[in-house]
């Protein structure tokens, strides 16, 4: 090994011989060829595929490959993520260079998916051969030592051992037993070949007769595709296509086990980084298994899910930009502490970076091709009783429609992701006096624009009958809008023509324009935007619309402060100056998120779709998913969708936790910091936790027999809350209460010492300091909840097929008797997603049972995004903790 690998934070430098890089090579194949067995084995890309269909996978696979090592090497080039790792850079150009010679192989050679996966296999086995020989012979530098370990050994005398034993077994059939005899000489001579030679060789040669062993068994067609076998002893049996995936898995992890120690240089150092890409496949590997439930589910179901999906690619760049943003802020924390091995955290930080650019890599592709992605499959549907095959596909199209519900929420979400990250610029800078003047002037005529629109709203556009709406709302938003593009030009005309000698300083001195120009346009255009719909204007230049042009325009010129700002700031090297740019940065992002947001909220507000460059923002966006958008067809060539379903399991999981969180709180509060802790309490616990441990079907029971004859004598929505509910109120009382209970004394004390009441202490000491525990205990209950079967049976029924989802919002009536409030809605039965997966899979109602996997796969998806709400909440409440 070359002495170029002495430190792990040097970069890759022509001392970097053929050794390192090959070495680098072969562990990136066998992490491609680990990412390849999990492919197969879950049949993505089936182990029979061939020509066009394998060419086509490798070719997704490049592209993925380059887009994730392009986008990090960019990053790393920008210095926002650096990474200096000699052993990530290698790697990272290793899975460049043995991505490319499979798509390659898969083009140029008439191979099935199962012959690559073995070459791929003979390939690791000559490579880590080569590695020992040559470590051996001394034609590189290692320090390897005299044994490669009885560890070692006694791993691969076992693996010896079940090779010996299948292969035996094979040879001479399991009721002999000279199975044993070769199974014996296997294990045994692994074992010594691995503890008796120098560790160079001991750690490559075993590696390499096993990995070879198994490729060739894959690559002779010894076991192939078609390949079963079914023990007398077993009711099942293995097929090819399960055991090749497995074969590769397991020598994909053996080669890197032993590549990575050569490339090390053996001893100490090659046994570190062994362990450490054993240990993180193995991570890897575990998770996977984890999610096997979720991954057999998904196969089971994904198919009918998402048939007929479709997504512009331009719209799932924009899907992906929040996604960025996120992986950006995590590449450029540092992961673990300080004495990580570098390499390890680099590569940790960027992981996420890197598939965020895959994938944007694939959307891009699309939009400058103008060929779709599109996988085209068939799925099952149960017409008459009988099942009936229709064709469909999944499809991402060079569509560049934008949603305005998709483009408002991401933008407003990234408005308020910017802002929360922005401080201040109080104090810093030279305001003009007519900075000055025109700041006191904004919010004035902010005012008065919502006193013209409440005019409108109450009045109508045509007060007494005069044309005010087209008249004086006409003039007023024409020159809202322009007065917001003036606003937001004014920080970047100020920069630029300032007298200041250098770029940071005139960024710096004109701080004041930059708040002014930012929120003042935000406002003004804001209440102009609204002012349109009451007043029934939709002012034009020629054939497009002002505002809409006024919101795009204050975009690309917040987009213009933030590169000025980028460029004054690698310019600068005052502290002070840096921290004032970047104040200002975050700024000008505020800003081109909260106009583009505006020229969402236009189109929504007016119907009037907006084009500009062949971009068009619409109502109707390029998303379609009849799964879930749509509800049952009774009639129709296809069967619709679930969104009935969908809509009353969230109207469930809301009701329940309306009714939970709120008592179980207060009774977790109760019993810790009022009640006397002695038998009431003690008594409270162990009927609490009782509670919890009650079959669901028992609550199913209680509202069937309690609640039901109480609420209108049928099934209804609110019965399904309230069972829900019940259920869910234990798990949040003794989560809550052990969180509070963690709650340290001395803050209740030095509260007490303040003068502050117990009540103003519990509820600005005690519940925020607990709120983490209280959260994660909610998000334990809601995934109980959302999945349950049984008592909804009894409560709620098992609509199937319903043709219009429950209306809860809209439900609200006000009647002059009590309880002056009514909701028909709540009191009516209402489909949903864990009943409609029972009455399709296990009761066998109509429907196909594909639909009922792909409810079920909804569900799943349901259950998780409630999930990640929880999440997000508690790690909010988690960082506000710490920051107070």
């Amino acid at each position: 090994m070359s002495n170029a690998y002495a430190t792990t934070d040097q970069l890759v430098s022509a001392e970097s011989n053929i050794y390192d890089r090959g070495l680098d090579t072969a562990i990136a194949l066998s992490v491609v060829g680990f990412m390849l067995g999990f492919v197969t084995l879950v049949n993505l890309v089936p182990p029979g595929a061939s020509g066009s269909t394998l060419t086509t996978a490798f070719g997704t696979l490049l592209a993925v490959v380059v887009g994730a090592v392009g986008i990090t090497s960019l990053a790393s080039y920008a210095n926002v993520v650096p990474v200096t790792s000699q052993r990530v850079r290698g790697v990272g150009l290793g899975l460049v260079v043995s991505t490319l010679a499979l798509t390659a192989f898969a083009t140029a050679l008439p191979v099935t998916m199962a012959t690559l996966l073995g070459i791929m296999l003979l390939a690791e086995a000559l490579a880590i051969t080569a590695a020992g020989v040559s470590s051996r012979l001394e034609l590189v530098d290692a320090e390897p030592n005299m044994s490669a370990g009885l560890l070692s050994g006694g791993a691969l005398g076992v693996i010896g051992l079940v090779m010996g034993a299948a292969v035996g077994g094979a040879l001479t059939g399991f009721g002999s037993r000279l199975w044993l005899g070769g199974a014996a000489v296997a294990g045994v001579g692994l074992f010594l070949l691995t503890i008796l030679p120098r560790e160079d060789l001991g750690s490559t040669l075993p590696t390499a007769i096993v990995v070879g062993a198994l490729g060739l068994t894959i690559v002779t067609g010894t076991i192939g595709v078609g390949w079963q076998w079914n023990p007398q002893t077993l009711s099942g049996g293995f097929t090819g296509g399960a055991v090749i995936p497995v074969f590769l898995l397991s020598g994909m992890l053996l080669s890197a086990w032993s590549a990575a120690k050569c490339r090390a240089g053996f001893g100490a150092r090659g046994r570190e980084y062994g362990a450490f890409l054993v240990i993180n496949l193995n991570a890897f590997l575990m998770v996977a298994v984890m999610a096997t439930i979720v991954v057999f589910v998904t196969v089971k179901g994904a198919g009918y899910a998402v048939h007929g999906l479709t997504v512009g690619a331009l719209t799932a760049l924009v899907l992906l930009t929040p996604a960025l943003l996120v992986a950006v802020k995590f590449a450029r924390t540092p992961a673990g502490t300080n004495d990580w091995n570098s390499g390890a955290r680099q590569l940790f930080r960027v992981l996420p970076l890197a598939a965020v650019g895959a994938l944007a890599a694939m959307f891009a592709s699309v939009l400058v091709t103008g060929s779709p992605l599109r996988y085209v499959y068939d799925y099952t549907v149960q017409v008459n009783r009988q099942g009936k095959t229709l064709d469909t596909a999944v499809a991402v199209t060079p569509d560049t429609t934008i949603g305005t519900l998709l483009l408002t929420a991401l933008a407003m979400v990234l408005a308020v992701a910017f802002f929360r990250s922005f401080g201040s610029l109080r104090k810093v800078g030279v305001q003009s006096e007519r900075a000055r003047l025109i700041r006191r002037a904004v919010p004035t005529v902010v005012l008065v624009f919502v006193m013209l629109s409440t005019l409108f709203l109450v009045l109508g556009p045509a007060p007494f009958g005069l044309p005010l709406g087209g008249t004086l709302g006409f003039a007023a938003v024409v020159g809202g809008a322009v007065a917001a593009s003036g606003l937001v030009v004014y920080p970047l005309a100020g920069v630029l023509t300032s007298d200041e000698p250098t770029l940071a300083d005139s960024a710096q001195r004109e701080a004041p324009l930059f708040t002014l120009g930012v929120f003042g346009g935000l406002g003004l255009l804001l209440a102009t935007l609204l002012l349109q719909p009451v007043a029934g204007i939709n002012p034009q230049v020629g054939p497009v619309n002002l505002v809409p042009v006024i919101a795009l325009g204050a975009a690309v010129a917040s987009l213009a402060l933030v590169a000025l700002t980028t460029v004054a700031k690698r310019s600068s090297e005052e502290t002070i100056t840096r921290r004032v740019l970047a104040e200002e940065r975050r700024l000008g992002l505020v800003g081109a998120a909260g106009f583009t947001a505006l020229l969402g909220l236009h189109v929504a507000v007016t119907s009037t779709s907006f084009t500009v460059l062949g971009v068009s923002v619409a109502n109707k966006g390029s998303i379609s998913w009849p799964m879930v958008m749509e509800a049952y067809i009774p009639l129709g060539a296809e069967p619709g969708g679930i969104m009935p379903a969908i809509i009353g399991t969230v109207w469930l999981v809301i009701g329940a936790t309306l009714f939970a969180v709120p008592l179980g709180v207060g009774a977790a509060v109760f019993l810790t910091e009022y009640a006397e802790q002695g038998r009431f309490t003690a008594v409270v616990e162990t009927a609490t936790n009782a509670l919890w441990s009650t079959p669901s079907i028992v609550f199913g029971l209680f509202g069937a027999a309690f609640l039901i004859p109480r609420l209108g004598g049928d099934e209804s929505l609110l019965t399904g809350m309230l069972v829900l509910g019940f259920m869910l109120l234990p798990l949040v009382l003794i989560t809550s209460r052990e969180s509070i209970k963690a709650v340290p004394d001395e803050y209740r004390d030095a509260s007490a010492a303040l003068g502050v009441t117990q009540w103003e202490t519990i509820k600005s000491v005690v519940l925020p300091a607990a709120m983490p525990g209280v959260i994660t205990g909610v998000i334990l209950g809601v995934g109980r909840i959302a999945g349950e079967t049984a008592p909804l049976i009894l409560v709620l029924g098992s609509t199937l097929n319903a043709k219009a989802g429950v209306n809860v919002i809209d439900g609200f009536q006000f009647v002059s008797e009590p309880p002056f409030i009514v909701n028909d809605a709540l009191m009516t039965a209402s489909a949903s997603l864990p009943t409609q997966v029972w009455a399709v899979i296990a009761a066998g109602v109509s429907g196909s049972p594909q639909m009922g996997w792909a409810t079920a796969f909804i569900l799943l998806m349901v259950v998780l995004t409630f999930y990640a709400v929880g999440i997000m909440a508690r790690t909010y409440f988690r960082r506000k903790l710490n920051y107070e």
